[in-house]
């Protein structure tokens, strides 16, 4: 299990720089551009009624607003809550199980299920439900980070020290944000590659059905098949291996959109 202070790994890294082992950007964040483009993608789906509520309940704001709220407030919501970002799914294992992976559902199962059934409960307080959206926002962002579905016994890459660009850091902060800032695209032109990817979708709702478990254990099967096995012996991060990357990263952040989406459209009719 992982023990850092905090609020480790939230999707929203992926704004911020590539950052030495160790320092607070490696620690915290897939980061806000990451989280944001994610809630974009999935204002861009809502129902006009959810749109309303969403907005209803944030005071005038949008999702894409209140997107890494959960990371922006972790000294005060304290190291309790770092296990809500992430659950600990060995590569070796063939799929998520609850009674082994998240006790006392503390892991972002059992979080989100928590704050998505506090969502659709028109008998809780406005207060409450307006929290239980930004959680609900900021987790499905964080589900499809690979490696917050996937590790095998390294903090969820955290301990996997790797070169990329001539540059120390883990492998998890590439995942957060190193990947996609080697990029070099705006957060516009990503979020325009992800619509273009959802317009040639043969079946959008195929790709929205299915729940948190579904969708954790894909993002499990990435980090096996992908993030781990093709990672260079030397752990030097190859061109290969960025521009295998990239399409992988869009496709998470477009899921994790478009389901995003689903799961508002649903609680919020």
């Amino acid at each position: 299990m992982r023990h850092l202070p905090g609020i480790r790994f939230a999707l929203a890294a992926l704004a911020l720089p590539i950052a030495p082992t160790g320092s607070p950007a490696a620690l915290f964040r897939w980061g806000p551009l990451g989280h944001r483009i994610v809630a974009q993608i999935a204002l861009d789906r809502l129902t006009p009624a959810a749109a309303a509520e969403t907005r209803r309940l944030l005071g005038g704001q949008n999702i894409t607003d209140v997107a890494s709220w959960a990371d922006e407030q972790r000294n005060v919501l304290g190291p309790s809550f770092s296990p809500w970002h992430y659950v600990d799914v060995e590569v070796t294992d063939s799929a998520y199980v609850a009674a082994r992976d998240c006790k006392q559902d503390a892991c972002v199962v059992g979080a989100l299920d928590k704050e998505m059934r506090i969502l659709g409960d028109r008998h809780e307080p406005d207060s409450t439900r307006a929290v239980a959206l930004k959680w609900v926002v900021h987790l499905i962002g964080d589900l499809h980070q690979p490696l917050h579905a996937g590790e095998r016994g390294d903090k969820g890459g955290n301990d996997v020290k790797v070169t990329l660009n001539g540059r120390l850091t883990n492998l998890h902060s590439i995942w957060d944000s190193g990947l996609l800032l080697s990029y070099n695209e705006s957060e516009q032109q990503i979020e325009d590659e992800i619509r273009a990817l959802i317009g040639k979708q043969a079946d959008i709702a195929a790709v929205a059905s299915g729940n948190d478990v579904d969708w954790v254990n894909q993002s499990h099967d990435i980090s096996r098949d992908y993030v781990y096995k093709k990672l260079p012996n030397s752990l030097v991060i190859s061109q290969e291996y960025i521009d295998g990357a990239k399409p992988i990263i869009l496709e998470q952040l477009m899921r994790g959109g478009v389901r995003l989406a689903a799961v508002l459209n649903r609680e919020l009719k």
